[in-house]
């Protein structure tokens, strides 16, 4: 096992070594994560001892506005199946901590771990694919996505 500091020394060559796994494929900007224009709606990586994820979070607490952007992105289903494959996993109550939900649509790939160095680059590859799909279908569709009723643009 690894102490606290090794933990974070871990996860800091991980992203630094995962940034130049980008640049060396062309990858010049950052990612959009919570930079979407939409503050409701952040694009996620996460990564921890069994598996790493890609994906939209919706994190309004307002559950109807939660609602309307989850239905949006459920309406553009085909294109994100096409660009991310079938095994999108789509929840709506996903339990980000326990008093708090929000909405969540990824894909994940199992076994792998970001404290065994052998995975990192089957991680980062599936970061790097996917976060790009999703990123350009996100870009394609954003002013469908963005709220239009009551609550102004975002």
């Amino acid at each position: 096992m690894f102490n606290k500091e090794e933990e974070r020394e871990l996860r800091k060559d991980f992203w630094s070594e995962f940034d130049s796994y980008c640049r060396k494929r062309g990858r010049k900007a950052k990612w959009m994560l919570q930079d979407t224009g939409i503050k409701a709606v952040n694009l996620k990586f996460d990564v921890d001892r069994d598996h790493a994820i890609v994906g939209v979070d919706i994190v309004s607490r307002d559950l109807e506005r939660r609602i309307y952007y989850y239905e949006k992105f459920e309406s553009l289903k085909t294109t994100l199946i096409e660009k991310l494959g079938d095994g999108l996993i789509w929840d709506l109550e996903f339990p980000l901590t326990e008093k708090r939900d929000i909405a969540r649509i990824y894909v994940m790939i199992h076994d792998v771990d970001i404290y065994d160095r052998t995975t990192w680059e089957k991680i980062w590859l599936f970061f790097f694919d996917n976060m790009d799909a999703l990123e350009r279908v996100y870009c394609e569709y954003i002013d469908f996505i963005r709220y239009q009723a009551d609550y102004g643009t975002n």
